[in-house]
């Protein structure tokens, strides 16, 4: 049996899925493959431990959760009669994958999501403003190493920080679109950029949100119809399950200069040594498979950008760590990451986790974990008569690509 690092067969392993041969012959490649080995050693330990959080009397399903579980059961019965997406938005063909596989990732995804954790607080934070501040601290920070083209995670222990990307371009949306609607066959793998069409939709996030104000001296209230506003940025953040990896949190970030002025920028991501393992940068990488983290600190007036950062746990600690970030050389208020498992998801969080996965998956990333099913079942969704014009269309992109 030939196995890789991220063969599924690994997991089912561990879950005790594969007869007696399959397990067999896994324990043979692994005796003869230490990375196999460590794979399934950090698989048991993950796996452990979510039966352990499992094992804690489930806390009540928000009433969206419980329709979304109902639908799903009612839906494990109809396997021959799945509903197509085009009768919810009356756009997308029927879309034939199993309504129990749905089912199941539905459930699965919700009950993580309901995994007791911190104290509730409300889906949107605003941080207060700190007093005055110093300048962002001149620690140099670890040049992030080069990812292969596959963007492997990389070692906390390794990179203890990252500096963040402040802009992204936004034209690779009309390079897919063209590819797949006008000449009918998916792009090349190397012409996928993950971070141009995550930001080609504007996003709004329900997590916390900070400020980065500007200096009392350059403001007044009379002021404000001329032009200027009394904060420079907005960082907000949200965080939610990986659809392709459940014991990994998506971090998703967004940073929005004002309505009147450019700005500088630095954004740093400075990860809990205690509490997370590895991280992944999704997107953002120049063709030789670099990072393009921190290339610019320009924020323009009225723009934003999207950034996604996959984090894998090292234990069931929800502090991440925190996003540190200045404006203009003055520091501005750090945004803890707490996950709260008990929080409702966005919308908008719920539709930048289906361009992420559909991005890998175009680009042939994380084989393996993301499959046609997982990137039709993801978009059904998020599929709502409700739905703007452009993720209309982005829906409609991903249909035709999946009968390609």
């Amino acid at each position: 049996m030939k196995l890789y690092p991220e063969d599924p067969r690994l997991s089912a392993y561990v879950l005790g899925e594969l007869n007696s041969e399959e397990a067999a012959a896994v324990e043979s490649a692994a005796v003869a493959d230490p990375s196999l080995k460590r794979v399934i050693d950090e698989t048991a330990v993950m796996q452990g431990l979510l039966a352990k959080r499992l094992s804690i009397p489930a806390v009540s399903l928000f009433p969206t959760q419980r329709e979304n579980v109902l639908r799903s059961a009612r839906e494990s019965d109809l396997v021959e009669k799945v509903t197509p997406i085009t009768s919810i938005c009356n756009i997308l063909k029927p879309w034939l994958i199993p309504a129990a596989a749905v089912a199941v990732l539905t459930a699965a995804t919700l009950i993580l999501l309901q995994m007791p954790g911190d104290d509730a607080s409300p889906l949107a934070r605003t941080l207060p403003v700190p007093g005055p501040v110093a300048a962002v601290e001149s620690q140099p920070l670890k040049p992030v190493p080069p990812w292969s083209p596959h963007r492997t995670p990389v070692k906390v222990a390794d990179f203890p920080t990252l500096q963040l990307p402040v802009q992204t371009g936004t034209g690779n949306l009309n390079t897919i679109r063209k590819s797949i609607l006008g000449d009918e066959k998916l792009p090349a793998i190397k012409d996928v950029r993950l971070e141009e069409i995550l930001n080609s939709f504007p996003l709004r996030l329900s997590g916390v949100t900070a400020l980065a104000k500007r200096p009392a001296s350059h403001w007044h209230p009379d002021s404000r119809d001329g032009g200027v506003s009394s904060h420079v940025a907005t960082l907000s953040t949200e965080m939610i399950a990986c659809p392709w990896k459940p014991s990994a949190t998506l971090l998703l970030i967004s940073l929005r200069g004002n309505a009147q002025n450019d700005c500088e920028a630095k954004l740093v991501f400075r990860p809990n040594p205690a509490a997370v393992l590895r991280y992944r940068l999704l997107g953002s990488n120049s063709e030789s498979g670099e990072p393009l983290a921190g290339a610019s600190s320009h924020v323009a007036a009225k723009t934003a950008i999207t950034l996604a950062i996959e984090i894998d746990p090292s234990n069931a600690d929800r502090d991440f760590g925190s996003l540190e970030w200045s404006t203009n050389d003055v520091n501005a208020p750090s945004i803890p990451l707490v996950r709260n498992d008990g929080a409702e998801p966005s919308d908008d969080a719920r539709f930048a986790v289906l361009v992420c996965t559909y991005a890998q998956w175009l680009a042939g990333e994380q084989v393996g974990f993301i499959d046609a099913d997982i990137v039709a079942a993801l978009a059904r969704e998020v599929a709502s008569g409700k739905l703007g014009a452009d993720r209309v269309d982005f829906l409609s992109i991903i249909d035709k690509s999946l009968h390609l």
